[in-house]
């Protein structure tokens, strides 16, 4: 820790010290405030090591993610607040006596864990919410760190709450009718992400999000999942520019908002990049132009605005890009007329089928093979009559590749039982048993790195089969892709399949 021009450089002839003394080295850091809550924070850092290193955010690296009013608090006040943490009289600083034992001050053009690279710590300290599991085994695994503590937050409200109540304190100011403006179009946007609430993630965590807005014309609240975690922003006002041009906005001027879209790329541009974002408002054409160039491929909204020419641009950029748009609550009309569809068609018992399950097929070529051999009474899984490739054979199953994987796979295999199996106390103890050497042989001889083993039995009502002859799925997916398998079965077969009778 130095006074001087090496103020806020890393010391590494200290650190090497340390680390030859036997001490354990630690590293924890942080960005724009410094509070009660991060005092603590650091005080807890030091009792799980000996040397404790701060890595601080530089003003120029705070303002490059949060804007040009950020930080409240420059760096240099940072660092001193810091390394006075734990001494007696203010300025009568002792080397060894603070709780830091070296403060670092991060560029803004540090690459992504540059300090933690660079001081290859025992154990790094940080919230639960800054790092996924896939972080730790790569920090631990590649970079060369001893480990990651976890230490939660040490106090209750952030800082980054009470700044926003703050500049809508100012704001209010400003804006006539402020708050009652605000609940308005809040609860107007609160009411239709409601609408999406069914269709899972992020849209229940969008509408916790959305109250971060301080737009009172029309909040907005984006989101993008990046590194198994959820990441989100709002638009935000500029509280400091005059009371006339806040009052007389009639649209979302650029000069007066910084839109969610800009938000959430701020906060997920050090961390990876993703090629979808959901947003509960259809993005401008300015904001459009930055998804571009940052490669989003898929956007899905919730509203739109056609009416205006910003809408109108902003969907021919998306269109001349190939970029996927996605109306979410135009999903819910189709399906909800897809259900419709569904209860409309003729009521038809399938119970009489002795080998298949149509309702729960997903291609018009597999429904017709299965009612070809179950027009010949012939069970379309027996080994005899698979038109799959067969891979190798067992005592108790043949296993091949499955003609019609699921989406998002990279293998497939679909293994049957080589004696007719159809209820699950007939199965015999082997069959089960001997899943454990095909996992195996394919893993040697196939290249199955991992995955799932799923077993379809009973009423394919509820196993989510279309064959009734006991089977088994190996499913390895895609890199970055999920594989949906279903469970649970239908009453009416698929929109557009039918069962050709010839």
């Amino acid at each position: 820790m130095f006074d001087d021009e090496r103020k806020g450089i890393l010391d590494t002839e200290a650190l090497e010290k340390a680390r030859k003394d036997g001490k354990i080295i630690g590293l924890v850091q942080g960005s724009d405030q410094f509070h009660i809550g991060h005092q603590r924070y650091i005080k807890k850092s030091k009792e799980k090591c000996d040397y404790l290193i701060v890595g601080v955010d530089s003003d120029e690296k705070i303002r490059k993610r949060k804007g040009p009013n950020r930080p409240l608090i420059p760096q240099d006040e940072r660092y001193e607040m810091i390394k006075e943490l734990g001494v007696g009289p203010v300025g009568k600083y002792v080397q060894g006596k603070s709780v830091a034992d070296d403060i670092v001050i991060k560029k803004a053009d540090e690459e992504k864990w540059g300090l933690i690279k660079q001081v290859k710590p025992d154990v790094l300290i940080a919230i639960p919410e800054n790092y996924s599991m896939d972080d730790v085994e790569k920090l631990v695994n590649e970079v060369g760190i001893g480990s990651v503590a976890f230490l939660g937050r040490q106090a209750e409200t952030s800082t980054s709450n009470k700044l926003r109540k703050k500049l809508i304190a100012n704001m209010s100011d400003k804006v006539e009718n402020y708050e009652e403006k605000f609940r308005q179009s809040l609860e107007e946007t609160r009411n239709r992400l409601k609408e999406a609430i069914s269709f899972g993630e992020p849209y229940e965590q969008m509408l916790k999000h959305l109250e971060d807005s301080t737009d009172w014309v029309s909040p907005v609240v984006c989101a993008a999942y990046v590194k198994d975690k959820w990441y989100f922003g709002t638009n935000q006002c500029d509280h400091t520019i005059s009371k006339e041009d806040l009052n007389e906005r009639t649209e979302l001027f650029y000069s007066t908002v910084t839109h969610a879209e800009i938000n959430l790329l701020k906060r997920i541009s050090n961390i990876v990049s993703t090629d979808t974002i959901y947003v509960s408002l259809f993005p401008c054409d300015k904001c459009m132009k930055t998804l571009i160039d940052k490669g989003i491929k898929t956007i899905y909204y919730l509203d739109d605005h056609l009416d205006r020419n910003w809408s109108k641009r902003s969907h021919e950029l998306a269109l001349t890009k190939g970029i996927k748009l996605i109306n979410v609550r135009g999903i819910k009309e189709v399906i909800a007329q897809e259900k419709q569809e569904e209860l409309d068609q003729e009521e038809i018992d399938y119970s009489n089928y002795k080998y298949i399950y149509p309702p729960n097929t997903r291609k018009q070529e597999q429904l017709d093979i299965m009612i070809n051999n179950e027009k010949n009474n012939i069970d379309p899984l027996d080994p005899n009559v698979l038109t799959n490739e067969v891979l190798f054979k067992t005592d108790m199953w043949t296993v091949t590749k499955n003609k019609f994987p699921y989406e998002g796979a990279d293998k497939h295999y679909l293994l049957v039982p080589n004696i007719p199996i159809y209820n699950i106390d007939e199965m015999p103890k082997d069959l089960l048993d001997d899943l454990k050497n095909i996992i195996l042989r394919l893993q040697n001889e196939y290249g199955l790195n991992g995955g799932a083993l799923n077993i379809r039995f009973g009423d394919c009502a509820l196993s989510g089969a279309s064959l009734k002859r006991i089977h088994a799925h190996i499913i390895e997916p895609l890199e970055d892709e999920k594989v949906k398998f279903p469970i649970g079965g239908k009453k009416y077969l698929k929109k557009g399949l039918i069962i050709k009778n010839d």
